[in-house]
């Protein structure tokens, strides 16, 4: 068996045993056991993942007024 066939092999081997297991942990299930995730999460205070000024304006809203160089809003 050459390089080739030999890698083409440890590849399926790899998917195939991938796919079992899934299959084989779906199959043994058993929600009863498990607790709800949204049961667990307490949310403390709202935070933003991003650290942005106030200031900034998110998507779809109006942008600011453009300025002159003279500082003002035209």
């Amino acid at each position: 068996m050459n390089g080739i066939k030999r890698t083409l092999l440890a590849i399926a081997a790899f998917v195939t045993l991938a796919v079992g297991s899934f299959i084989y942990f779906i199959a043994n299930w058993d929600s009863a056991k498990a607790a709800p995730i949204s049961g667990q999460i307490e949310v403390r205070e709202t935070a933003s993942l991003f650290i942005l000024p106030n200031k900034l304006r998110g998507l779809g809203q109006r942008p600011s007024p453009a300025l002159t160089t003279s500082g003002t809003a035209t």
